[in-house]
Formats: C-alpha cells, sequence, structure tokens
C-alpha cells in the first residue's frame, strides 16, 4: 500500500511541473517575440510609414502652392488655407520656402524631403517657413509681371 500511495502522489506532482514548464515556454515565446517586434520589425515600418506621409505633405503643399499661382491680367491678391497632418511619426515639423524650392524639415533625417516647385519666371517668392500644427496659408499678390508668393501660419 505504501507503494500505490507514492505513485499517486509523484502523478499529482508531475502534472503540476508539466503545467509549469508549458506556463513558462509560453511566457519566454511571448517575450521573444515581444522583444523582436518591438527592435526590429515595428520602428522600421514607422519609419516607412512616416517616410511616405512626408512624400504626400511634400506634394500636397506643392501642388497647393503651384495652383495658387494664376494667369490673369492685372493685379490679384489670393489667400489659400491648406490642411496638412499636425505631426509626422508623432513629431511636428516644417516645411521651407526657397526660391523654387519647397523642404520639409523633421527631427528624423528619413523623413525629410525636398520638392522642386513649377513656378512662372516672373513670381518671385519670399523666403518662409512654416510650423505644422495649424493650416499652411498661401498668399500669392501683385502684378501679373511682378507677382509674389509666400507661405506662412
Amino acid at each position: 500500500m505504501d507503494s500505490s500511495r507514492i505513485a499517486a502522489d509523484e502523478r499529482g506532482m508531475t502534472s503540476v511541473v508539466g503545467k509549469t514548464l508549458v506556463i513558462g515556454i509560453v511566457l519566454l515565446y511571448v517575450g521573444g517575440m515581444t522583444t523582436l517586434l518591438l527592435g526590429g520589425v515595428v520602428p522600421e515600418y514607422r519609419s516607412t510609414a512616416g517616410a511616405e506621409l512626408g512624400d504626400r505633405v511634400l506634394a500636397t503643399a506643392g501642388g497647393a502652392i503651384e495652383q495658387s499661382v494664376s494667369e490673369v491680367n492685372g493685379t490679384v491678391r489670393t489667400n489659400r488655407s491648406v490642411d496638412l497632418p499636425s505631426t509626422i511619426r508623432g513629431r511636428h515639423y516644417e516645411l521651407e520656402l526657397a526660391g523654387t524650392r519647397l523642404r520639409l524639415r523633421h527631427p528624423d533625417p528619413a523623413i525629410e524631403g525636398e520638392l522642386s516647385l513649377a513656378l512662372p519666371p516672373t513670381m518671385s517668392t519670399t523666403n518662409a517657413t512654416w510650423r505644422s500644427g495649424t493650416d499652411l496659408q498661401i498668399r500669392v499678390s501683385g502684378p501679373r509681371q511682378n507677382r509674389t508668393l509666400t507661405i506662412d501660419s
């Protein structure tokens, strides 16, 4: 009888040890996958998505600036507002207009970009910087032969 009691006690202990080992293996797997994803895959995806959003912001702003230029005779005064994302990858950014170049500046260099604008030769630009968080304001004014374009908040 003593041997049957010992065998029953060992079987009960085997079940507890088995469950503990399974829980430990599951925890190691989940911890390893979390480390793998947060250490490499997820940040790389966020950078790629941020760079694509930066390209779209540049294209949208550049297209709006180019469309604001009108070829009508006489003096014009045009104001246009463009809604752009307030952040890219959780950080604020800037658009810098210098001549016919529009540049996106961001704390992450992988998101930065530059675009050449197609403006008429009679159009002069005011070097300006717009900071995200408000709508982009595009202003065009002056006579046809000497129009000025600027951006601000």
